[in-house]
């Protein structure tokens, strides 16, 4: 009895702590376990434990992506400088011995200068005493920049190139100057902008090691002009090359400028053509290999931060197209460098230019003309590079009739520019011996620029000191004349014809104003409109039109007329009473 009475309690307490077993067991199990809805979706709670879970997983990602936005806003720099030195490899390879390493990302500020400055040999960059004397001048007077041979007539680099192609050709040569740096630094200190001037297509030294690539005469061997010049092939890319590879490098000490010059075909085209064959030469006129080279140098240094010039002889702003056969022609070049300068040495005319008999001894008007076409050559192209003339510093001994020139001869240069709105120039001396009395102070020549431009404002005058009513005259004139020279100059197209295009349109006018009066006048935001009443005639018919505006407003600082499309049209067909 007593046995089975203790198993009965046995068996009761085993049954009682299963119980409780079952009772924690199910405690637990509904803590942790997830309880469902009757969709069959997660619980609430479970809901809460999975945000919870994610918000530490998320903070972990977001930490995660934190840091690689710290390695991201790092390594853009050097991804860039691993970038540029795996290009640089890669043009290393390309180019070979033209190679120069490319400029640094970090790029200093090179705003454009009102340039008024004198031309300087190597030789007087590289002496002292010379030199010297040259910055005092300038730092004293109204000048304000130096352009300086980098690769001068003859071929020679003015200082140590690291090219390795200009190492070979200029080995042996006598260097100028040995720290070029140092220079460009005493310039900087005065604030004295600094242009370099190479020489491109005529160059003596390069012949002597690559004859090949150099204008040939017909019977054998390599051609030279009448002074014993010889001259390399514009066709050449490897003579473009070349220079290009010293422009860069020029920019790498610290020019600011580079200046080409020479940029053209011998002279004499006649001669030229009948001696000589051009090594590469392919299907492009001298004029477009000359504009073509241009362009090529031009986006070769746009990373290397510096401007770009080119030297023209002066008649070709006076001279329609390529006329003298040089490859310069004035509406090919203008847009593809940013300043243009045109060597307007009144010494450097024939007689009768202009109506002068020796333009040497009219230095003011000689430069008024010539800068004047070169103002009307810029009209009528949409992005003209800047007008920055070549002025004559010396006096032209061999020019019969010539006269002296000193002070005042260069003043009236200058006076003569600034009249056509050009404040900029340089001035040529081929010895450097510049009289500081050529010059003003800088205070007197602002004094001066400013004096001239006021009158011509307060006048309503154009650069060609011309009123909004004398331009349409003017215009309007030449329509009668047929004269497509001054009308293309005067006549605004949205610079969507050229000067080809616009004579050939000219040639096909059956009629023309016969009569006109300007009846009325108004001002505009932009310029000036006329109210005119005209009489058309072609032959014996004509055709009479009242009340035509027509609108005049500048371009290219000059003022320009936008006639009616009616008056336009007329031009090329006969007037008819329908036509009103």
């Amino acid at each position: 009895m007593l046995n089975t009475l203790k198993l009965k309690k046995i068996s009761l307490v085993k049954l009682t702590l299963l119980i409780l077993s079952l009772i924690m067991a199910l405690f637990f199990f509904g803590c942790t376990a997830p309880a469902t809805n009757p969709d069959g979706g997660a619980g609430v709670e479970n809901e809460e434990i999975k945000e919870e879970n994610n918000g530490a997983e998320n903070g972990e990602i977001a930490d995660e992506e934190k840091e690689e936005e710290k390695e991201e806003e790092i390594c853009p720099e050097e991804k860039k400088a691993e970038e540029r030195r795996e290009r640089e490899v890669a043009l290393q390879e390309e180019l070979g011995e033209f190679f120069v390493p490319l400029p640094p990302l970090e790029k200093e500020e090179n705003p454009p200068v009102k340039a008024r400055g004198i031309y300087v040999t190597g030789n007087s960059a590289g002496y002292e005493e010379r030199f010297n004397r040259l910055l005092e001048m300038i730092e004293t007077s109204e000048l304000n920049t130096m352009v300086i041979d980098v690769k001068n007539d003859h071929g020679i680099i003015t200082y140590p190139s690291e090219i390795e192609i200009a190492q070979e050709i200029q080995e042996g040569q006598a260097v100028p100057v040995r720290d070029i740096g140092e220079v460009i630094d005493r310039l900087e200190k005065r604030d004295i902008y600094p242009i370099a001037r190479i020489v491109v297509f005529r160059d003596p030294l390069l012949s002597r090691h690559y004859p090949e690539w150099f204008l040939q005469r017909k019977e054998g061997g390599v051609w030279e002009d009448g002074k014993g010049f010889k001259w390399s092939s514009p066709y050449m890319k490897e003579v473009w090359d070349y220079n290009i590879a010293i422009a860069k490098e020029a920019a790498l000490m610290g020019f600011r400028e580079i200046q080409f010059d020479y940029v053209r075909f011998p002279e004499n085209a006649e001669r030229l053509d009948r001696e000589t064959n051009f090594p590469g030469q392919d299907d492009r006129s001298k004029e477009e290999i000359i504009r073509d080279f241009l362009i090529y140098a031009g986006e070769e240094l746009e990373e290397y931060n510096v401007y770009l010039s080119a030297d023209v002889f002066g008649v070709i702003s006076t001279s329609w197209g390529d006329s003298d056969e040089i490859g310069q022609n004035w509406e090919k070049l203008t847009p593809y460098v940013d300043y243009i300068c045109p060597m307007v040495y009144p010494s450097h005319y024939g007689p009768g230019y202009f109506g002068y008999s020796v333009p040497d001894a009219e230095p003011a008007g000689t430069v008024r003309h010539g800068l004047k076409d070169a103002v009307k050559r810029n009209a009528p192209v949409e992005d003209p590079a800047i007008i920055r003339p070549y002025l004559q510093g010396f006096t032209a001994s061999w020019v019969r009739g010539n006269i002296s020139y000193g002070p005042q001869e260069v003043r009236a240069q200058i006076n003569a520019a600034l009249e056509l709105g050009i404040d900029e120039y340089l001035i040529w001396n081929a010895r450097n011996r510049y009289n500081p009395d050529f010059f003003l102070t800088e205070e007197a020549a602002r004094q001066e620029r400013e004096r001239i431009l006021k009158e011509r404002e307060e006048e309503g005058r154009c650069t060609l000191n011309k009123t909004a009513r004398e331009a349409l005259v003017d215009y309007l004139e030449g329509v009668k004349e047929k004269d497509w020279r001054k009308t293309y100059l005067l006549h605004s197209t949205d610079f969507s014809i050229d000067y080809r295009e616009y004579r050939d349109w000219v040639e096909e006018w059956v009629s023309g104003p016969y009569s006109y009066e300007i009846t009325d006048s108004r001002e505009e935001r932009e310029g000036k409109s006329y109210e005119l009443d005209l009489v058309i005639r072609a032959g014996e018919e004509e055709l009479k039109l009242e009340g035509q505006t027509f609108k005049v407003y500048k371009e290219n600082k000059i003022w320009r007329v936008s006639p009616p499309s009616l008056f336009t049209d007329l031009l090329t067909r006969a007037p008819r009473p329908r036509d009103q």
